[in-house]
């Protein structure tokens, strides 16, 4: 990505056009117990490639209905720098109103503070969960908490 494009703010159109091949592989829905998830794959996912998903996130979630989204990002090695933590707690609070329920997979040791971080600016509860399966099942369960 050039150095003009990632001066470009992730949320914006012209950014978008730019992120989207880096991302859209990246990202899909799935379905588990009859509810419809975002899974979002960041592993290994370096501050561009984060602004990439974050863009393609917000594209794929701005086009549904209120309190209807539920996802599941794997953060499983992806970078966790001052950047980084900034573009998710700005995608986490612009999905507020469209996400019923989030849960995160890969957070371990020092990256949990930034977890943290991105909960407390956001005002948002995000669940952690050790594997897959087991956000998978909390994500299917009706109900907002």
């Amino acid at each position: 990505m050039s150095r003009d494009i990632a001066a470009l703010p992730w949320d914006s159109t012209e950014f978008y056009h730019h992120a989207h091949p880096l991302a859209a592989k990246r990202l899909e829905f799935v379905e588990h117990k009859g509810k419809r998830i975002l899974t979002i794959d960041s592993r290994g996912a370096d501050l561009q490639i984060v602004r990439a998903i974050a863009a393609e996130c917000w594209r794929m979630v701005s086009k549904e209905q209120p309190k209807s989204v539920r996802t599941l990002n794997n953060l499983e090695g992806a970078e966790f720098s001052s950047e980084s933590v900034k573009v998710m707690s700005e995608l986490v609070a612009k999905n507020r109103p469209y996400v019923v329920r989030g849960a995160l997979i890969g957070i371990k040791g020092m990256r949990f503070f930034a977890y943290q971080t991105v909960v407390s600016l956001t005002k948002r509860p995000l669940k952690l969960f050790e594997n897959r399966e087991e956000a998978l099942e909390w994500l299917a369960l009706d109900g907002e908490e």
